[in-house]
């Protein structure tokens, strides 16, 4: 049992204003590690005085710190100050050129100017900010950002597929909890989840699987929105503005229908899932009587597949990479191949090469801004390209499609990700975190054979 004074990491996140799932992401990056780890249960414990520390960790990554940078300032408290000037000195030279930039832009365009038919020229919906937790009328309802929701749904909806055959394919899970709304998809080669923080809790927990079409038709609308509150219904999700519940017109029909995630495994998913999506009676669109103020999505009649079941069965992972995430997507998008090979070189280098070429040892890798070579020798490599990085674990190569693994590294969040290896036919999980978190579960591919052994 863990010392009393001990706390859950429920309580450690509220005391220190972070979600669980940052902080198992932080612990996992070895930034901030649990007091003690029940070794039958799994669940974390944290002292009272680490609480300090999270809180310096919130707030370096609200600016943007990069994680190995917010490991350097953890690791030498006496150059604290130094590496945050550092830092924040980097940021008032790229905020100048954004300033300059948008000045520019302004001038060109002429955007931005109101008129007597257009105040409002951003076309702002909403600015009320969410009740205060009690006044909702809708107890089940839970609040959250709607810019950051209409993001989560971007994020994850990059992992769903059109397939009459399995209309579960294209859907979106909602998974309400006490602190965090959870969305999840998946297309069998990849599986997405994105965690936001909830400003007011749901009552009781809740789940509804969501026609992915009827939410991506409501992005546009989340996106004007401060803040939203989230309502399972027995037909589907009813998105409301403050105006609305406050004024009472949005109730929870949650209770009349208690969906919980399928019981059905990977393999039976991928392989025998059919079905069709229901069409609830108010569809897509405005709320019920036509208020602009609501949005309504309709029920999947498919049980989503029970992926958390699926990631508890997944082997340990080998090794684990804690890279710059704007670092990864350029080396992705300048790869000049469909399938790429990540070379894994502990303790801080990856080195991102076109499938079908001859890689290099690690000794002999250029700066991520080098020009292609042009000597004989490095003719099977010029699109290599070398990140800086931080590993524990073996050295390890693994290939991934480039459509594959791009949309996981672009959905994350934050200026950094993890990456979970396991073995080189096993998938990978990306994550990611900062005020909520983000992960990723992605297939790798076969190896193109290299220019040697296909002659």
């Amino acid at each position: 049992m863990p010392d009393t004074e001990l706390i859950t990491i429920g309580a450690f996140a509220r005391a220190c204003g972070l979600s669980a799932s940052a902080l198992r992401f932080y612990a996992d990056a070895g930034i901030l590690v649990p007091a003690v780890v029940d070794e039958v249960t799994g669940y974390r414990y944290y002292a009272p005085e680490q609480t300090d520390t999270a809180r310096l960790i919130r707030h370096l990554r609200a600016v943007d710190m990069p994680l190995p940078a917010v490991a350097a300032v953890l690791a030498d408290p006496a150059d604290t100050a130094g590496l945050v000037d550092e830092h924040l000195a980097a940021m008032d030279r790229r905020s100048a050129e954004i300033r300059t930039a948008a000045t520019a832009a302004r001038a060109a365009l002429r955007v931005g100017r109101a008129s007597p038919s257009n105040p409002d020229p951003a076309g702002r919906a909403d600015t009320g900010h969410a009740p205060r937790r009690g006044d909702d009328p809708a107890s089940d309802a839970v609040w959250v950002s709607g810019p950051a929701l209409a993001a989560a749904v971007d994020q994850v909806a990059t992992a769903t597929l059109t397939d009459p055959a399995r209309r579960v394919l294209d859907t979106i899970l909602f998974e309400a909890g006490a602190q965090e709304l959870t969305l999840t998809a998946t297309d069998r080669y990849r599986l997405a989840t994105r965690t936001l923080r909830t400003t007011c809790r749901a009552t009781l927990p809740w789940t509804a699987t969501i026609a992915a079409d009827d939410l991506r038709s409501t992005v546009s609308w989340l996106r004007r929105q401060y803040s939203v509150a989230v309502v399972a219904t027995a037909s589907g999700i009813e998105f409301a503005t403050a105006a609305v519940v406050s004024g009472g017109a949005v109730r929870s029909a949650a209770r009349g229908r208690g969906e919980q995630p399928g019981e059905r495994d990977l393999e039976a998913f991928s392989g025998r899932v059919d079905g069709d999506v229901s069409h609830g009676a108010s569809g897509v669109g405005l709320g019920a009587n036509g208020d602009p103020a609501r949005r309504h999505c309709r029920r999947s009649a498919e049980d989503f597949p029970n992926y958390r079941e699926m990631l508890a069965a997944l082997p340990p992972v080998s090794t684990r990479v804690v890279l710059a995430r704007a670092d990864l997507l350029h080396a992705l998008e300048n790869a000049g191949s469909s399938t790429v090979a990540l070379h894994v070189y502990p303790p801080n280098t990856v080195s991102i090469t076109a499938d079908g070429t001859t890689a290099r040892p690690a000794a002999a890798d250029r700066p991520a801004n080098a020009e292609p070579a042009t000597h004989e020798a490095d003719h099977l490599c010029v699109t290599r390209r070398s990140l800086a990085a931080e590993i524990t674990g073996p050295s390890m190569a693994i290939h991934f499609a480039v459509t594959t693994l791009y949309p996981a590294i672009a959905g994350a969040v934050g200026a950094d990700v993890m990456l979970d290896l396991i073995a080189a036919d096993m998938p990978v999980l990306v994550r990611s975190a900062d005020d909520g978190d983000s992960s990723t579960l992605a297939m790798p591919c076969k190896p193109e054979p290299t220019e040697e052994t296909s002659r």
